[in-house]
């Protein structure tokens, strides 16, 4: 058994009321001009920057309501810390979805669980020939941030991004790489290279699906304050094929280092007819996904330096995945850790529907970790494991067919885990110890430590943490050496305000809380920025 620390909040409510799932999902008004916060506690004088953060604040636009929990309209946050004082800002994204949204009064573009219907004012025969037209890509972008250079974006599971002014969290214009590179959706987790060079994923869709890898160059400094679209010098570096060509995967993340990036081809696919068909059979994106428990997952290695993707073949027993937590290479090993589900019930889990019965989000994931042995496999080596890592109790075996079929070792038995953070700028594609997460088994944040398989927990038993974001300290020498920031809501209706809570990375201890006057729902993803 895992050894356990677990670090409660130092304030409780003693009103004892049970938990309301109804205010993850309740709509909110915008805060555009700032206030401050309530500070509990000392916040550490070293934290100076912006905390930006994104998910959805408004579930309905008219009569009509979203069927999922990831469709809300884009809300925007941004938390400014400085001296020991927190300030609270959020707007509305304005995209095209948005806006005519709420001049129409109804859900005009489709999302993720959420179907949209032709609108009613057109001809009947406009709106009979608006069935035959794929779906528009959605701008809701509510998942997450990206920087190029001093340009700042919001993303979702889209080929179209949105700029924003992160100082005052203004919608400036919309981007579609679709100019650039040939991909029908991007993921909302690019990564960054040493030189600030962004690479994401984005599939193409047609008699053969692939999924590229996009790579976009730094802005060059001598064109500082240029006007010029820095998205306009993206390039494909790498076309992955499909495995079926009419029923590709669906991913929302993957894992680099610093010669390879990783990509999951998870056996959870989608229905090419179905999407180019939506509007006929009233289909949204996920009435258009099938999970096949019965199939492997496969583990494309595509070489960094020139786009190459490497011919040995790695499988796994089927898993869903949202996020990749971290990979790494060791001693001719590529380390893949991840969060893994057996099901696809997370998906299902957080429709609208399901969540007003009165039901938390399913949060059932494990952290996996997977090795792949770069190494060239023979006959000879087929009865051994190829897994030398002494310090790991994942294996990996050659098939007869040449493949190497890889079986993770859990890294945190006993405790579910979602939403994972590492000190990314230190340690992504890097070896690593922690990594922080909520907690799949209630409302907690998760310190996990990678070598001792322990983890640490913070709980407040009447309110709903987020996505925990890993702040270093400056000049820090240990990896935990920071903060841990989480924006965090009542869930049992007492009053008590939403806040920022402040934990200590090292010990799990909470610092400080900051008491938000204002209307902060549940977000998805954020990102730190300091100054």
């Amino acid at each position: 058994m895992p050894k356990i620390m677990k670090n409660n909040a130092s304030l409780h409510s003693k009103e004892e009321k049970p938990i309301s799932v109804a205010n993850l999902y309740k709509s909110s008004e915008e805060t555009p001009t700032r206030v401050e916060s309530n500070v509990i506690g000392p916040i550490p004088d070293w934290i100076s920057g912006n905390l930006f953060r994104n998910g959805p604040g408004k579930f309905e636009a008219g009569d009509d309501k979203v069927g999922h929990l990831f469709d809300g309209f884009a809300l925007m946050h941004k938390f400014e810390i400085a001296k020991g004082k927190v300030f609270y800002s959020s707007r509305y994204l304005r995209g095209e979805g948005y806006t005519k949204a709420m001049a129409q009064n109804r859900i005009v573009i489709s999302g993720f669980g959420t179907s949209a219907v032709p609108d009613p004012c057109k001809s009947i025969f406009s709106r009979f020939f608006s069935y035959f037209q794929p779906p528009p890509a959605s701008d809701n972008c509510n998942v997450n941030y990206m920087q190029i250079g001093e340009d700042f974006y919001a993303l979702t599971e889209s080929p179209r991004f949105v700029k924003v002014d992160p100082e005052v969290l203004q919608t400036e214009h919309q981007h579609d790489i679709r100019k650039y590179v040939a991909v029908h959706i991007a993921t909302a987790h690019p990564h960054y290279g040493n030189d600030q060079t962004v690479y994401n994923m984005g599939s193409s869709y047609g008699g053969q699906s692939f999924y590229n890898i996009i790579k976009i160059p730094p802005p060059n400094p001598a064109y500082s304050g240029s006007t010029t679209d820095p998205l306009e010098k993206a390039s494909v570096l790498c076309k992955i094929p499909a495995s079926s060509p009419l029923h590709p995967s669906y991913f929302h993340s993957f894992a680099i280092t610093p010669n390879y990036i990783v990509f999951v081809e998870q056996p959870l696919t989608i229905n090419i007819f179905k999407i180019l068909f939506a509007r006929i059979l009233g289909q949204n994106f996920a009435g258009c996904i099938n999970y096949t428990p019965s199939s492997l997952a496969k583990f494309h290695v595509i070489r960094l330096k020139d786009g190459a993707i490497l011919p040995q073949k790695f499988t796994a027993d089927a898993f869903f995945c949202f996020h990749h937590i971290n990979a790494f290479e060791d001693d001719g090993h590529l380390v893949v850790d991840l969060c893994a589900y057996d099901d696809t019930q997370v998906i299902f889990g957080t429709y609208m529907d399901v969540l007003k019965r009165g039901n938390l989000p399913v949060t059932n994931a494990l952290a996996k970790r997977f090795v792949l042995p770069m190494v060239d496999g023979t006959d000879e080596l087929s009865k051994e494991n190829l897994v030398s890592l002494d310090y790991c109790e994942a294996s990996s075996y050659l098939l007869e067919d040449g493949s190497i079929h890889c079986t993770p070792e859990t890294l945190c038995q006993g405790q579910k885990v979602e939403l994972p953070r590492i000190n990314y700028e230190q340690y992504n594609g890097q070896k690593y110890r922690y990594f922080y997460s909520l907690s799949g088994d209630g409302p907690k944040i998760v310190k996990v430590d990678t070598v001792k398989k322990s983890f640490k927990l913070w709980e407040d038993p009447s309110c709903y943490p987020s996505e925990p974001v890993f702040v270093p300290r400056p000049g820090a020498e240990e990896e935990d050496d920071g903060v841990v920031l989480s924006s965090v809501i009542d869930l049992k209706g007492t009053g008590r305000p939403p806040f920022l809570v402040v934990l200590d990375a090292k010990t799990f201890t909470e610092l400080a809380r900051a008491e938000t006057p204002a209307d902060v729902p549940f977000g998805i993803h954020g990102i730190f920025i300091p100054k």
